[in-house]
């Protein structure tokens, strides 16, 4: 359910107070996607503690996990040129790089908040004893697929970048099938191509590990274990790829962890061929 939902489904029950907030937030939906806590709280002439305090009554943990619900609406509904209006004043802001470093700063503790510890435990097992792992990617979460695929690469045998140059998806899947696992990436905008290769991996027996958005209601469906983090730094126009790449250094670190003699004997073979001609200079 929305925040305007919830909104509306709960604002007879709410303080004066509360209903005023709640009126600003109807009235500018698009600009409390970006503004802080305290820059909403000013503008609807209440305190920090009213904000934070009307989100909980609406059913969230807090301020942000209320402001990625709106965000989260926002890309579903908003064009690109869109989202860049409501975010330009804070593009052209002179703090522009202390904004963004603390926005990153609280979209990773909004990760660690969200993650499954159990899930994480479970892709981890699943990944060190699967025959072959396959990771996926499109668009712009292709780069975190080669990033995990490069670095998995040099610490265990049976890895496969789905890369799909030239349509090749099918004939890059096709021997994919049970024991086998999939790392995945998937973020809104959701695409078909995706979701039907998720889906014919899933229907080979295929465990699915879908790194992904908190709120996976259309997608959840299309894998075995979830590891949910958060997108939005507030002031980008783009989704920040920040958090997702910090779950996959943490999967890496676990599975380099997990068994040493094979992560010990790959890296001296890699070593070894790096050594022969590779590099100069150092």
């Amino acid at each position: 359910m929305s925040v305007s939902s919830r909104i509306q489904a709960n604002y007879s029950k709410l303080t004066k107070t509360e209903q005023k907030i709640a009126d600003y937030i109807t009235e500018h939906n698009s600009g409390v996607a970006f503004q802080t806590l305290g820059e909403v709280a000013g503008a609807a002439g209440v305190s920090t503690t009213s904000v934070i305090r009307l989100a909980r009554e609406l059913g969230y943990d807090g301020f942000a996990q209320m402001q990625s619900s709106i965000q989260r609406s926002l890309v579903k509904k908003v064009s690109l040129p869109e989202r860049y209006d409501e975010s330009y004043a804070f593009l052209k802001k002179g703090n522009l790089l202390h904004d963004l470093v603390n926005a990153e700063i609280s979209s990773l503790q909004r990760t660690v908040d969200i993650l499954d510890e159990t899930a994480l435990h479970q892709a981890v097992e699943a990944i060190n004893g699967a025959r072959n792992v396959y990771v996926l990617g499109a668009r712009a979460t292709f780069g975190l697929a080669h990033f995990m695929a490069s670095y998995l690469y040099q610490v265990r045998d049976g890895i496969h970048l789905v890369s799909g140059i030239g349509g090749i998806y099918p004939e890059e899947i096709s021997e994919a099938d049970n024991g086998d696992v999939c790392i995945a990436y998937m973020f809104p905008r959701y695409q078909k191509m995706m979701s039907s290769l998720l889906a014919c991996l899933l229907s080979r027996g295929v465990k699915v590990i879908l790194i992904t958005v908190e709120q996976r209601d259309d997608i959840k469906h299309l894998g075995d274990i979830f590891l949910c983090c958060s997108l939005q730094s507030g002031i980008m126009t783009k989704d920040s790829m920040i958090s997702p790449l910090f779950v996959s250094n943490y999967l890496l670190n676990c599975i380099m962890a997990g068994d040493y003699a094979r992560t010990r004997s790959k890296l001296e073979k890699m070593e070894d061929i790096l050594n022969k001609g590779f590099y100069f200079g150092v």
